[in-house]
């Protein structure tokens, strides 16, 4: 049984150059964005960053506020 698998199996060679066959194959396949399409998802990707960061950094100040502000009641007490 298992001599029956290794007969039917190809040799590394052929199949190291099937793989490549179909990485060409894939690579054809490949679409490109335009350089109008990469700008807009650039910009995009930015304004997500800045609008995500300055949400972070809002939620430290008030989180930092709030921790300041229990400290001092709860030692002033």
């Amino acid at each position: 049984m298992a001599e029956e698998t290794k007969a039917k199996k190809p040799g590394l060679f052929a199949r190291i150059g099937k793989w490549f066959r179909e990485l060409k194959s894939e690579c054809r396949k490949i679409v490109w964005p335009t350089r109008e399409q990469t700008i807009n998802n650039t910009l995009v990707v930015l304004a997500s960053v800045v609008i995500i960061g300055i949400f972070i950094w809002v939620l430290d100040i008030v989180f930092g506020l709030g921790i300041q502000t229990l400290l001092t009641h709860t030692t002033a007490a």
